[in-house]
């Protein structure tokens, strides 16, 4: 499962963030079907898991299980649960929402640098998959956020590599030349050996309904 790492100052720009971007963060996009949301500063760690219409967050604090709760988006965009399985309060359940529903919105629509793998896979011709290999692991992209004259940016980490192996192209919104804006979902590329991804925001080192 892929992973971000959170620092008490990357809260704080991340609800910044969303402060300024409601109507992203309202739009509930899901870039990442699976996710673990670390706070080393806390032990606390959050799994997001998202099928439609549906979400649901795991809770644990220093590996201690805390229950997991499942929400229902309703018609009005917002979230509600339906089995709170939780042992935390209702604002640190609220907060945990939040913070996820952010994270995945800026995943979305944040402003990022250009996957340098991405634009080779569109350069190199395509070519046909041998009938006798057996897929191999997914090698996953490590993403970090930036802060750039204040605007926080999503990067893999490492991007001046050269592109090789399994990697992840997150679910985006691809604009065609006649106007035509789609949904693009998450999809695997290239080849190479498992390996997990962690998004980490870049700091030093909760709180609003999200609807």
């Amino acid at each position: 499962m892929d992973k971000i790492e959170l620092t008490v100052e990357d809260i704080t720009a991340l609800l910044k963030w969303r402060d300024e971007h409601k109507q992203e963060v309202r739009s509930h996009p899901a870039p990442l079907k699976a996710v673990e949301m670390v706070f080393p500063h806390n032990g606390m760690r959050i799994k997001g898991i998202r099928e439609g219409n549906t979400l649901r967050l795991h809770l644990s604090r220093n590996f201690e299980q805390l229950g997991n709760c499942t929400f229902i988006r309703r018609e009005d965009g917002m979230w509600t649960s339906t089995k709170n399985r939780t042992k935390v309060g209702r604002d640190d359940l609220q907060s945990a929402l939040t913070v996820y529903c952010t994270m995945m919105a800026l995943m979305t629509y944040g402003s990022r640098e250009v996957d340098p793998r991405r634009e080779e896979m569109k350069r190199s011709p395509r070519t046909k998959a041998k009938k006798s290999s057996p897929r191999k692991p997914v090698k996953r992209t490590t993403y970090i956020l930036r802060r750039v004259n204040g605007t926080l940016l999503v990067a893999p980490r490492g991007s001046h590599a050269s592109p090789s192996g399994i990697f992840t192209v997150r679910g985006h919104y691809r604009q065609y030349k006649s106007g035509k804006v789609v949904w693009i979902a998450e999809y695997r590329k290239g080849t190479g050996k498992k390996k997990s991804k962690t998004y980490k925001l870049g700091g030093k080192n909760n709180d609003q309904e999200t609807g």
